[in-house]
């Protein structure tokens, strides 16, 4: 059984409501804010051939829209789904009300999680 830290919590939610705003919304990945998203993520993240893999996937699933592998993304929770979730350049497609209601999700989680 592995630990959930609050990072990972906190970035499963994020991720799992812009998946549920792509859905809901129809609204592609493929955008400008989330091609600069990634070049940012890109030019601040250490770079070993990993994290290269795994920006170098994030920009084939923009490029080609793959809502399937983000699915799987914001559903598993392996070492790799963990870092891509942690190294996603989507959470630009939510807006300030969105990203609050997550983070209000997240302290109710949180707090739960600490009383028992």
């Amino acid at each position: 059984m592995s630990i959930v830290t609050p990072k990972t919590l906190r970035q499963r939610l994020m991720q799992s409501a812009v998946l549920n705003k792509i859905e809901k919304e129809g609204l592609s990945i493929d955008t400008e804010p989330v091609r600069r998203s990634l070049a940012t993520i890109r030019r601040h993240v250490g770079h070993s051939p990993l994290m290269d893999h795994y920006l170098d996937r994030w920009d084939e699933i923009i490029r080609t829209q793959d809502l399937d592998t983000v699915r799987r993304i914001v559903e598993t929770d392996d070492d790799t789904s963990r870092e891509m979730r942690n190294l996603s350049p989507l959470s630009v497609l939510l807006n300030t009300d969105d990203r609050s209601h997550v983070l209000t999700e997240f302290g109710h989680k949180l707090e739960a999680s600490l009383r028992g």
